[in-house]
């Protein structure tokens, strides 16, 4: 289990809990709690949504692990990126990540999130090319399962030749993220939810198994709840 807290204004005042990888419980003292788990269970007095991730079983061998993966669509293209030059690097280079992830969540019309919270719960996989960022990855660990938390990249819509060099860039992010959590004794990756069909296409790629995941949330805090509904929420 992973747990962390932060503040819905300051971090002593209406504290969020966001617990991954566990069944949801209550809370003292919480304003409101968030769980991510793979059991479908009913909980009095929380609201659950559904979702399917795609997830590789670390105890298998790596060669085992690429050789499941779709040999055009991954393996080609790390093969490929590799020769081209792109780099892996597991950093703290928070600012070039914050800086790609802006312009991605803005062109796909997505909300930000806490990025404090990704600063100081996030593991960083940052892609470079011709010494840029080019992709990065930020991921959530609890030491036994890791999950795709954020994966952002530049666009490059006029130039096919970036275009390419990005989509390597993505697919050997993930290959080394990997290769790194089988190293650390991780026992699951999880690339993160296959909602949109692009996006479990690309994901699907790596040769993970469907899997069915679940959120659960509960709001105690009646203050936030107003706020909440204001803002469109309706399961509060």
């Amino acid at each position: 289990m992973k747990h962390y807290s932060y503040g819905f204004i300051f971090s002593f005042v209406l504290p969020k809990h966001w617990f991954w990888f566990s069944d949801p419980y209550d809370i003292e003292n919480a304003a409101m709690v968030n769980f991510f788990s793979y059991n479908k269970i009913d909980k009095n007095g929380f609201f659950r949504r559904d979702g399917i991730t795609s997830v590789i079983d670390l105890t298998q061998n790596l060669d085992v692990i690429w050789s499941k993966m779709r040999e055009g669509f991954v393996r080609d293209q790390i093969q490929k990126g590799e020769r081209r030059g792109i780099e892996i690097k597991r950093d703290n280079n928070f600012k070039d990540f914050k800086k790609i992830y802006e312009e991605f969540r803005e062109a796909k019309l997505l909300p930000k999130d806490n990025f404090n919270v990704f600063e100081k719960q996030g593991l960083l996989f940052n892609a470079y090319y011709q010494g840029s960022v080019i992709a990065s990855g930020l991921f959530i660990s609890d030491g036994e399962s890791i999950r795709a938390w954020v994966l952002a990249s530049l666009h490059y819509s006029n130039d096919g030749k970036m275009r390419e060099t990005v989509g390597q860039a993505n697919r050997i992010l993930i290959w080394e993220a990997i290769k790194y959590a089988r190293e650390t004794g991780h026992k699951i990756f999880d690339l993160g939810g296959t909602g949109i069909q692009s996006l479990a296409q690309f994901k699907e790629g790596f040769g993970g198994d469907r899997r069915e995941c679940y959120y659960y949330y509960k709001v105690y805090s009646p203050l936030l709840k107003l706020w909440m509904r204001l803002r469109g929420f309706k399961n509060i």
